[in-house]
């Protein structure tokens, strides 16, 4: 066991972070439901919002005072109020023109990247006034942005992206001027690139993609520079990827059965199977705890939410389920 891990299982016995709630974007009014997850294996409602469409990403900020959520109509982000944690209520919305499909908070929590169907494709907001968003920054990616990620630091924003009839379909873009956008590096993924992670120390990217093989693992050791580290074949596209916060473990969602996968990153650099588990249909969000002790996973058939027990590293076996309005999109584990 890593030095790490045995420290994020310390401190969740003796109180620590354990991801109290959980996020989860879905299809079907309200679109949004909060989960209660104070006892770690365990969910409960919490709370709900009632958005404009389904929900296709969400992400809390690094305080856990707020969500952003990703939806597919009008305004297309919009910022949630999490102050009082269990309840939600609206911060503020950002009209992106057109579906936005995912984001995510900058380490700092002062930017918030979105991701969305038309150009620019890419947008940087500024979020330093805590409650209130405007363009910091765009960027115009070759075709519709599928996944975003910062970088530990910050420093780095991982973009997966489709590319009709071209490559690549992955964007590196440097972010070491908070707030401005530029190209650092690209790479070519086989086809669409529709999930991506940064491991918990930067020096790694993980790719889930539509065409085989499906997972590409990126060295990332030289910051705003890429290279193939190691690749992985699944039988169809990955839909969402996510480290460990340990970095050992890299856990995926796909299309087909079992629809998730447990992948051994222990060797860092280096995959191989860790484990696999059946859920009721194709995976479509996925996130750990911050412990690392559970995985939360949404997907497309009934009960449309899976919490995973991960107490055992390297193994998953049922903790919980929860019956969601309709198809789960996305979850995101709550920073404390």
């Amino acid at each position: 066991m890593s030095i790490a891990r045995i420290m994020m299982q310390a401190a969740g016995a003796s109180g620590g972070a354990t991801g109290s709630y959980i996020a989860v974007g879905h299809r079907g009014e309200p679109y949004f439901t909060l989960l209660d997850h104070t006892t770690p294996g365990s969910v409960s409602f919490a709370a709900s919002y009632t958005l404009t469409r389904e929900a296709f990403n969400t992400a809390f900020s690094p305080d856990g005072n707020y969500i952003a959520v990703a939806q597919s109509l009008s305004p297309e982000f919009v910022l949630l109020n999490h102050t009082t944690p269990g309840s939600v209520s609206l911060a503020t919305t950002y009209d992106m023109s057109s579906s936005a499909l995912s984001t995510a908070f900058s380490p700092d929590g002062n930017y918030i990247a979105v991701v969305n169907n038309n150009a620019p494709t890419f947008t940087l907001l500024n979020r330093a006034t805590p409650g209130s968003v405007s363009v910091a920054a765009t960027y115009a990616l070759a075709a519709t942005g599928r996944d975003v990620a910062f970088s530990p630091d910050g420093k780095y924003i991982a973009v997966g992206h489709s590319a009709p009839g071209a490559n690549p379909t992955f964007t590196l873009l440097n972010h070491t001027t908070p707030g401005s956008v530029s190209l650092a590096a690209t790479y070519s993924i086989a086809g669409a690139a529709i999930g991506v992670a940064f491991s918990p120390d930067g020096n790694y990217i993980a790719v889930g993609s539509s065409n085989s093989p499906r997972f590409t693992l990126l060295d990332h050791t030289t910051p705003g520079s890429v290279s193939l580290a190691a690749t992985y074949t699944l039988a169809s596209s990955v839909n969402r990827t996510a480290f460990s916060p340990d970095g050992d473990y890299i856990a995926m969602v796909h299309d087909s059965a079992p629809h998730f996968t447990l992948l051994n990153h222990t060797t860092p650099g280096s995959v191989s199977l860790a484990a696999t588990y059946t859920l009721p249909g194709v995976g479509n969000g996925v996130a750990f705890s911050p412990d690392g002790n559970y995985i939360a996973a949404a997907h497309r058939v009934s009960p449309y939410f899976t919490l995973l027990d991960h107490t055992t590293f390297g193994s998953v076996s049922l903790a919980a389920t929860y019956t969601l309005p309709e198809e789960g999109e996305s979850v995101a584990f709550s920073p404390t």
